[in-house]
């Protein structure tokens, strides 16, 4: 398999990056709440505090945060009236963007116990958010592990955790607090969310978790296909003990997903002409031509010549395969008849592959059924018979070492269009 495949493993997963998006939901007191409470409160402050609550009013947040700043100097407050002042303090502060003022307020407030118990855990979530505009990543987390001690269960913040997380550098909390997320969700019946398995999935790749990734990547494949999901999934669908023919389905799916390159379309056919399957390679040297991937560089002369050497090739071939198909039937084993049936694959005849490879594997003694059985929901899926081509990719075990080519070939089948 060619190496500059697997360079491109860092394009897309290497970069994902999260900035943070968490809104900052401003649930500070507002004017009208305060004047309620201001009702309670002593004459000394009550006279200041209506003038204050009439510069909130009136939108005039400077005059109304210097305002509320004197009253806060009066000595001898009681707790109730501290509280109220604290709370206009913050109001007049998030409304001139001083956020860092505004949180150190809702701190003095959470420590001196003057928020209610019915107020506090949206206090919590305000101080969480403030912090993370601010960038400060751990007590962020600190004040939403908090929030969600008393609300547990909220998927919105149990995203922003998990973010914080990630933007915290510890992305083996991000991954477990992200799982725990999607879990929530999945017992709330909420689908997952493209957002929390990107992040996921970058918190994965930053650990070099392959396994984990490759899931990951297979989920967002089902449920928000994309070419770059495919695209970084062929990182890692290849195996370095993949025999030519396994390459060559590697490669046939590549094709589909419309994905090949340049260099893809030779290594196709040289490894079909090493297997004798000239079919296959003039079947992809035709089209590599017809699509001006070939042809027109510098290796020109010797595509031109690959192409007429596999034309050549595949016109013989079809000539002999009925006869070869006959001797096949004599053998012990199905391996022969399997390899006329990879040879029809090749060519373009679908069901008489899938009848010569479905031939090969009842007579037994075949080295690679899994191949055998890609192959031919390769056939039905050229058929456009999905469920037949599903149940054949199906058929290969968990424990083969093509056990995710053929899940990723059940995902494609479940996906690609109708033809018209």
């Amino acid at each position: 398999m060619n190496i500059h495949r697997y360079l491109r493993k860092c394009l897309y997963i290497g970069m994902l990056g999260f900035c943070s998006q968490a809104a900052v939901f401003t649930v500070a007191v507002t004017p009208a709440y305060a004047a309620e409470k201001a009702e309670k409160v002593s004459p000394k402050v009550g006279k200041p505090l209506k003038k204050a609550r009439e510069l909130m009013e009136a939108k005039k947040w400077k005059e109304a945060l210097a305002q509320t700043r004197e009253v806060a100097a009066i000595p001898n407050k009681t707790p109730a009236e501290e509280a109220i002042v604290n709370e206009m303090l913050a109001y007049c502060m998030m409304n001139l963007n001083d956020h860092a003022g505004a949180v150190a307020v809702y701190e003095k407030m959470l420590a001196a116990n003057q928020f209610k118990p019915e107020e506090t855990p949206k206090r919590l979530l305000t101080i969480s958010q403030l912090h993370l505009s601010a960038k400060n990543y751990p007590k962020s987390i600190h004040f939403a592990e908090l929030y969600l001690q008393k609300n547990n269960g909220d998927l919105e913040v149990m995203r922003q955790l998990a973010e914080t997380y990630y933007l915290n550098n510890d992305f083996a909390r991000a991954e477990t607090t992200t799982k725990s997320l999607l879990k929530t969700a999945q017992q709330k019946r909420v689908a997952a969310k493209e957002e929390w398995l990107k992040l996921l999935l970058s918190a994965q790749y930053k650990q070099d978790k392959r396994p984990e990734i490759i899931v990951t990547l297979e989920q967002l494949l089902k449920q928000y296909p994309s070419d770059q999901y495919w695209s970084n999934m062929f990182t890692y669908a290849s195996d370095s003990s993949f025999s030519d023919r396994q390459i060559m389905i590697y490669l046939r799916l590549l094709h589909d997903r419309g994905l090949m390159d340049t260099n893809e379309y030779i290594e196709m056919a040289e490894l079909a002409l090493a297997v004798n399957n000239p079919g296959v390679a003039a079947a992809y040297l035709d089209e590599g031509f017809a699509k001006g991937k070939l042809g027109a560089g510098a290796q020109k002369d010797r595509e031109t010549k690959l192409r007429n050497l596999a034309k050549q090739q595949s016109a013989e071939d079809l000539k002999t395969l009925p006869s070869l198909e006959k001797e096949a039937a004599g053998k012990p084993t199905g391996e022969a008849l399997v390899k006329i049936g990879e040879a029809y694959l090749g060519h373009g005849q679908y069901q008489n592959a899938i009848t010569t490879l479905s031939k090969g594997l009842q007579k037994g003694g075949i080295k690679n059924q899994d191949d055998v059985n890609i192959n031919i929901g390769i056939a039905y899926l050229a058929l456009n018979k999905k469920d037949d081509a599903i149940k054949a990719f199906n058929a290969v075990p968990a424990t083969s070492k093509l056990a995710l080519m053929s899940r990723l070939w059940a995902i494609h089948a479940g996906t690609v269009k109708n033809p018209a």
